[in-house]
């Protein structure tokens, strides 16, 4: 995994040449979730709709193959930087940098239940 796997990026910016384009207006209810409180959305598994919860799954498990993924949000013009750690992200506006973050911590999530399948089953590795 590389770790610009994943960016957001802008209705002004251009995609990367070898990152395939998510785009967040053809994902009908993700702004909705994203729009909730941060208790709310960043609580993936209380998300009522599995076809979004598929959609940001399957987005971590490409980039866990190897593949990197361009979040292309219509809220903001020019997205310069995606945070490397996502500390402010509860006071985030932009669907693209929630996105991430979301993909992110899902992806982080098969990382370690991989671990743990390789591992005696703890979390020790």
């Amino acid at each position: 995994m590389n770790q610009n796997s994943v960016k957001a990026i802008g209705i002004n910016d251009e995609s990367r040449n070898n990152a395939s384009v998510a785009y967040i207006n053809q994902i009908e209810g993700l702004k909705d979730i994203l729009n909730m409180d941060f208790d709310e959305w960043s609580n993936f598994d209380s998300w009522e709709s599995i076809s979004i919860q598929q959609w940001i799954f399957s987005r971590a498990l490409e980039i866990y193959k190897g593949k990197k993924i361009d979040i292309k949000c219509d809220c903001c013009e020019h997205i310069n930087n995606l945070p490397s750690d996502f500390n402010n992200i509860k006071k985030e506006k932009c669907f693209g940098k929630k996105s991430a973050y979301m993909i992110e911590k899902v992806l982080n999530e098969i990382v370690l239940a991989k671990l743990r399948r390789e591992s005696d089953g703890t979390y020790s590795a």
